[in-house]
């Protein structure tokens, strides 16, 4: 009985690779041939000032653009299932995703991605706070903002706007890429994604969590930085932080190169730890299995490393140790 039904499985699922494959063909390899929903480009004037912005997106790429005509207004690619509510409220510029379901609205393919355009008359605002899923979130250069908070589950997230607060981003898959702004604060967390700063001032803390995923930080300065991870490679290149450096690890190397901290502390499981300091340390390293060279030093801050089968190769950036 599981033989025979196996076996119409098997045929069932051939039948149907078949069938796809003479449709596509027919189309002439066209994805677009097969689509049930054309997006829509709708404006949605804002008359009320705001000073902060809040999206709640779903397969959105979300945009922000200025204003060429001194004026706030939304631009969104939409279909007829997907629509979007815009308005501003209490100094608040709320701009809200609807996707209505139901049998009377059936299920929309596009190939197509919907998108999410905010177009605005001043560089500076108070607060922005973003939730997503799918779509990515591109977010310019010449925009200030107070605090930044994002939230989305596979979209990446690029920014490049200073904050004079805090900048917090929470992915799941979706990467974080920060290049050339400056925060009070920074804090990113991922599952399964790549975190990537660059040319980063930051007055306070600088923390990131990353389940699975690489971290890669080239320069960097800050008070205190700290990383957790259980999978994935950390790269520090040309960070300087005032105050202490700590690193959590359970699978994956951690390098330095041209970086350097009062204090650091590294730990991690199978991981290698080597690279360059920019000054003298007092070292405490432990490795179970892997092999430790460092420098001998009789000044310096404190660097803490151990390893469980990594090798520690450290040395001073001059040569000279």
């Amino acid at each position: 009985m599981k033989k025979a039904a196996l076996i119409i499985a098997t045929i069932l699922l051939v039948a149907g690779l078949i069938i796809g494959f003479v449709a596509l063909a027919s189309a002439k390899f066209n994805f677009h041939a097969f689509e049930t929903a054309s997006l829509e480009l709708k404006d949605y004037p804002v008359e009320a000032e705001f000073r902060g912005i809040e999206i709640h997106g779903n397969t959105e790429i979300i945009r922000f653009e200025r204003s060429s005509d001194g004026t706030a207004h939304v631009q969104c690619r939409e279909t007829k299932r997907n629509t979007h509510t815009v308005e501003a409220e209490n100094g608040t510029l709320k701009i809200v995703s609807e996707e209505t379901s139901g049998w009377r609205n059936p299920i929309e393919i596009s190939f197509e991605k919907e998108q999410i355009t905010v177009f605005l008359p001043k560089d500076a605002y108070e607060t922005l706070a973003i939730d997503t899923h799918t779509g990515d979130t591109d977010i310019p250069e010449w925009l200030r903002f107070g605090s930044v908070s994002i939230r989305t589950s596979t979209g990446d997230v690029r920014s490049r706007a200073s904050v004079s607060g805090e900048i917090s981003i929470e992915s799941d898959t979706g990467d974080i890429f920060l290049d050339d702004l400056s925060a009070d604060a920074i804090g990113c967390r991922v599952s399964t994604a790549d975190v990537w700063m660059q040319n980063i001032a930051c007055a306070g803390d600088v923390y990131v969590k990353v389940s699975t995923g690489r971290t890669t930080l080239n320069g960097l300065t800050a008070k205190n930085f700290t990383s957790e991870g259980s999978t994935g490679d950390l790269s520090l290149e040309n960070v300087r932080i005032d105050g202490a450096i700590s690193i959590d690890r359970s699978t994956g190397d951690v390098t330095f190169n041209g970086s350097d901290a009062a204090e650091i502390m590294v730990k991690t499981s199978t991981g290698d730890v080597t690279g360059t300091l920019l000054s003298e340390k007092l070292f405490k390293t432990e490795s179970s299995t892997g092999d430790v060279h460092v420098p001998f030093c009789t000044s310096g801050g404190k660097c803490e490393i151990t390893t469980s089968t990594g090798d520690i190769v450290v040395r001073i950036a001059d040569g000279t140790k």
